[in-house]
């Protein structure tokens, strides 16, 4: 996954976050980079960038992306534009909706697993993260 260490965003910059081991966050989280959670997070995450959690990191909420990959445990739907992959030490209860998928052995998979075309993936993705509201800052 040496490739996913150098996306950026749609100025050209860096776009990675991180949320650590001992650091857990909770709340509603948009993301178009890369962002890799080795830590507890409790929400949604919303974006067109790739998600990865490590087999420390924990999630219970659901996630949108364009790439999932889950090496740690997600309780939650997952929509991915282009693919899923559940690590052999990965574990996902709940739904899964994408256009491709990878299950190493071992991995944990409960739920149903949804294989949609590319029209289907954009029409969620256009109503649920490109369309939905903007977290507001008006009060800042």
């Amino acid at each position: 996954m040496a490739e996913e260490q150098i996306l950026l965003n749609e100025n050209g910059e860096l776009s990675n976050s991180v949320i650590g081991h001992d650091n857990c966050f909770s709340g509603e989280l948009r993301s178009d980079g890369l962002l890799r959670i080795d830590g507890d997070y409790c929400g949604v995450i919303k974006g067109y960038g790739t998600v990865l959690v490590g087999q420390r990191g924990r999630i219970k909420g659901d996630i949108y992306a364009k790439k999932v990959r889950i090496g740690g445990k997600v309780k939650g739907t997952v929509y991915a534009l282009e693919r899923v992959d559940i690590l052999s030490t990965g574990k996902l209860i709940g739904d899964m909706y994408t256009k491709r998928c990878q299950l190493e052995e071992g991995m944990t998979f409960t739920g149903k697993g949804n294989i949609l075309p590319d029209q289907q993936l954009e029409e969620i993705f256009n109503r649920e993260v490109k369309n939905a509201p903007k977290i507001s800052m008006e009060d800042f």
